[in-house]
């Protein structure tokens, strides 16, 4: 007589579940032996002082860590390049005038009574800002009339900054390069009207090269060997540099450092430096209108970029 136990299975059925069956029961079973376990922990702790505070607050300062630490490691990475345009010329007043005679890095009549002394980067955003709206009208109102001349120095901070490179490195050597062929100060216009956000290879040396042929550096093969070999790197680094000077762009009068790189403070300063007293009559043009080789409006803040407290390692 046919048993009437049950049918016998199939060769493909088994008694063991599908992986996606088993994956998610063992995912269950180890959310349910957590809670368990939290729950315990709780229990645990009531017993005590604080009790479920105290693991409340070790749970919030594990994942707290966990954030600071994604954070830090978010804000070392490299910048993401820039797509970066053909160099374009500097114009208006970002071009120093050709008529001011100047000796490689000085600009304006060697036996001027006063000197300025800028402290910039070439990948600073504030040296730039200072470059387009307060350097033509110090250039004009001081320089060009002999009463002061101006000299740049370069004080490399944006490349020791989180992610850097040696851009500003690579520019200041490379405006050094111009310098051996007399158009240091061109070249600079150059290199501030081209300027991006930092170490995002606005400056590799290629493109360099290719500034300083369009901006009409005479003998390229000169130039391009003097960038590519970094003859000046020692140079810009064993410039001796002044206390005073902690962040760019720093500006100093006759040795004196100016508070801020607006045009008010550093025309203050040669003003005082000159002996002339200031009055309410010349402190404004006419009408509200600019005065010589100044912007009309206000002069747009300028942020300096500090020495930063962490050098990498």
């Amino acid at each position: 007589m046919p048993s009437k136990g049950p049918s016998p299975k199939s060769p493909s059925s088994g008694t063991t579940p599908p992986a996606s069956r088993r994956s998610a029961r063992q995912q269950r079973l180890a959310n349910r032996e957590a809670n368990r376990a939290l729950a315990r922990a709780g229990t645990r702790g009531s017993s005590g002082s604080g009790g479920p505070l105290l693991l409340y607050t070790a749970v919030f300062v594990v994942i707290a860590a966990i954030a600071v630490g994604a954070a830090l490691y978010f804000t070392n990475q490299p910048k993401a390049k820039q797509t970066l345009h053909a160099p374009a010329a500097p114009v208006g007043s970002a071009v120093t005038p050709t008529a001011i005679p100047s000796n490689g890095r000085t600009l304006g009549n060697a036996d001027a009574p006063h000197t300025i002394d800028l402290w910039e980067d070439f990948q600073c955003p504030g040296c730039r800002n200072f470059t387009a709206d307060v350097e033509p009208q110090v250039v004009g109102n001081y320089v060009m009339p002999g009463k002061a001349k101006m000299v740049f120095h370069d004080y490399i901070i944006i490349d020791s900054l989180a992610g850097g490179t040696t851009e500003s490195l690579d520019a200041a050597n490379a405006a050094l390069c111009a310098s051996d062929q007399s158009m240091f100060w061109p070249y600079h216009d150059w290199l501030y009207a081209n300027q991006y956000s930092e170490n995002t290879g606005a400056f590799t040396k290629d493109r360099l090269k290719t500034i300083g042929s369009m901006a009409g550096i005479k003998d390229l093969s000169q130039f391009n060997s003097c960038v590519d070999n970094g003859d000046h790197d020692a140079d810009v680094k064993n410039e001796t540099r002044p206390s005073s000077v902690t962040s760019t762009p720093t500006i100093i009068v006759d040795g004196t450092a100016v508070a801020s790189a607006d045009y008010a403070a550093v025309s203050a300063a040669l003003d005082k430096a000159l002996g002339v007293t200031p009055s309410p009559s010349t402190s404004a043009s006419p009408s509200g209108s600019p005065g010589p080789f100044q912007s009309p409006g206000s002069t747009p803040a300028i942020t300096p970029s500090a020495t930063p407290s962490i050098k990498p390692s």
